[in-house]
């Protein structure tokens, strides 16, 4: 059954959507956290639903799903911007999966739909991130408030690409034809089924192999889908032994023998299609099930990803010795520069040689460009040593993609066995208790870059969690206040600004500060070295505290407030109480507490109907003393 949105589908959807040019942004509503509608009120033809479902489907709907009766925050902070304003052009970024609906009000805003991966829906203006569904950090990319954006890298682009560009990235593949027009050529692999088929070409082809003649076929094959997609969709359902299996744009040569719908949109495809999906799984599956499922999605892209990053790097290694001589020379004359030329001098030598692309005398590191493959070297460095760095990296990957491999088989075996106790549970049954790990003897979370936080329960584990499991890579964090517990990020020295914000909110949180009834304080965070036992002379410290020397980092303006949510760790489902940041980007589910006068054991009985675990394991992971639910997301609290 389809997953995910083609970049045809988009192709056609933005065709769909260019209708509401002119629109006005009417209203805007959100469901199951990862849910968005967009009501735009179009002159002339009524108010149209955009729905964003689950951040990777995109359509107009012929109705408006079930709402929450309050909208989140993310909702308010979005109509504040956007309602009232023009929707002015709506564009597919290149051939990716990403829509841009560009709005003018006082200011003008881009709504960016990331179709990919995980999904994401980003507000922009003035180049700047005013809000996004899920906040994200990549090595060259800061998706979060307040960053400039930029979009994902841009890949090859058929829509814009000619004959001789189409040739030539066929050319320079070492994989096969149908792998290459999925990748290179940035088609998928339906499509790159689809138009080997059309072009009656081998797909199992080496790519560099192909006759003049075929990559022709299969270029002009190509432009026959994208101009029809474009110009005149014929879109459809795809029915398989009275299953809904498929909607396409427009009819393929692949599913010729199969149960086909037509539709005028495929607007209208998706949300017929979706709709039955919908109802075929609640009839199916269990919650728990359809989450598996979520999951097995992602590592299967993950796999599918190492795979082409190891094949990338075992190419890039082997270019190198096939073209020893070259490189060997740029490599020498750049290291002989470099030790009697000023940066500038080497960064302008290295740029004049053949080949080279960029150059950074900061790091001796520079990219050169050899048979259409970039490639990045180190000129300190000889060619072996650079080789042999590509393949410790190759190796490296291969070590994950084993890992990767080994996790999507786990999660495969536990969605049969939870298939298998559906069909025998009873209703009713008591909450199944999750798998217990060595870091709940504390109190714990993850912070949004997976690192493991502790803190201690009372004097005996403060103590332990700083001589036990603190080493000189993590770091101490305390709230400024008498009666909090020790805290240790592990992996600290490596935590990001907001993750250490993440450690100072769950130190305060966890400290009087919540009994105090304040929404704000303060924590700080030092090194392990500056954390002893040694009292001064004359001084006692007690247990369960330490003595503080030398510098402390602070972190001002901390909310006491903390979220309860369903998270994964190591393939096992369990249930964290940590920081808002952490929770919410990885939990489908969760609900925002703050201090109150809810009585703690009356919402830890709430939060075990609402997650389906013991009361005890709610218990111990909440915070000290009464509390009030703040805010709800895809949870319902039953007395």
């Amino acid at each position: 059954m389809k997953t995910e949105m083609s970049t045809f589908d988009v192709l056609a959807v933005v065709r769909d959507m260019r209708m509401l040019v002119g629109g006005y942004v009417d209203k805007i509503f959100q469901w199951n956290r990862k849910s968005i509608l967009l009501r735009i009120n179009v002159p002339g033809a009524g108010k149209k639903e955009l729905i964003f479902q689950d951040l990777k489907w995109l359509y107009i709907s012929g109705e408006k799903p079930e709402m929450p009766d309050t909208p989140t925050q993310f909702v308010v902070h979005l109509r504040k911007h956007l309602s009232n304003g023009r929707i002015v052009s709506i564009f597919q970024k290149d051939f990716d999966r990403i829509v841009v609906i560009e709005v003018q009000k006082e200011k003008t805003y881009q709504i960016v739909f990331e179709i990919f991966g995980e999904g994401n829906l980003i507000v922009v203006s003035e180049g700047k991130i005013v809000n996004c569904v899920v906040s994200r950090q990549w090595k060259y990319r800061d998706v979060r408030p307040g960053a400039e954006y930029s979009f994902p890298p841009s890949r090859f682009n058929p829509i814009t690409a000619n004959l001789d560009d189409f040739a030539q990235a066929l050319r320079t593949s070492s994989s096969d034809s149908v792998r290459t027009l999925a990748t290179s050529i940035n088609l998928g692999g339906q499509y790159a089924e689809e138009i080997c088929l059309r072009a009656e070409v081998d797909k199992t082809t080496k790519a560099k192999q192909l006759k003049d003649e075929e990559v022709e076929k299969l270029h002009k094959a190509m432009r026959e889908i994208i101009d029809s997609v474009s110009d005149s969709p014929r879109p459809y359902i795809v029915a398989r032994a009275g299953a809904l299996e498929d909607v396409t744009p427009l009819p393929l040569i692949q599913y010729s023998d199969e149960s086909l719908q037509t539709y005028a949109t495929i607007s209208e495809a998706f949300d017929d299609f979706l709709r039955s999906q919908k109802a075929e799984d609640d009839r199916k599956e269990s919650e728990e099930s359809r989450r598996l499922k979520r999951q097995l999605e992602r590592q299967k892209e993950t796999v599918d990803r190492l795979n082409e990053e190891i094949e990338n790097s075992s190419r890039k290694a082997e270019t190198i010795y096939t073209n020893y001589g070259a490189i060997n020379d740029i490599l020498s004359v750049m290291r002989e520069k470099s030790e009697s030329s000023t940066w500038d001098d080497t960064k302008e030598i290295g740029l004049g040689l053949a080949g080279v692309k960029e150059v950074d005398p900061a790091t001796h590191r520079l990219i050169v460009e050899v048979n259409s493959e970039l490639i990045r070297l180190d000129y300190s460095k000889g060619v072996e040593e650079n080789a042999d760095e590509i393949y410790k990296r190759t190796k490296e990957l291969r070590s994950k993609l084993e890992g990767a491999l080994q996790a999507a088989k786990e999660t495969e075996k536990r969605i049969e066995k939870e298939g298998r106790a559906m069909a025998t549970e009873p209703t009713g049954t008591k909450p199944r208790k999750t798998k217990e790990f060595w870091f709940e003897s504390y109190k714990w979370f993850f912070t949004s870059g997976g690192k493991l936080v502790i803190a201690g329960r009372d004097a005996r584990t403060n103590d332990k969690v700083v001589k036990k499991h603190m080493t000189q890579t993590d770091r101490f964090v305390h709230a400024d206040v008498h009666g909090a517990p020790s805290v240790v990020m592990k992996d600290g020295s490596n935590a990001t600004e907001q993750e250490i914000r993440e450690a100072c909110v769950f130190a305060l949180s966890h400290s009087k500060a919540w009994n105090a009834g304040v929404a704000e304080g303060s924590a700080y965070w030092v090194l392990p070295d500056q954390v002893s036992k040694t009292p001064e002379p004359g001084e006692f410290v007690p247990r369960g505290a330490f003595i503080i020397r030398g510098k402390r980092n602070y972190e001002y303006h901390v909310p006491v407030e903390l979220a309860v949510g369903e998270v994964q760790h190591q393939g096992e489902r369990k249930i964290v109480c940590g920081p808002r940041s952490s929770i919410e980007p990885v939990s489908t589910k969760f609900v925002v507490l703050v201090p109150g006068r809810t009585d703690r054991n009356k919402m830890s009985a709430l939060l075990s109907r609402a997650f389906n675990v013991p009361e005890e394991e709610i218990s111990r992971i909440l915070p000290p003393g009464d509390v009030e639910a703040k805010e709800f997301m895809g949870v319902r609290l039953e007395e």
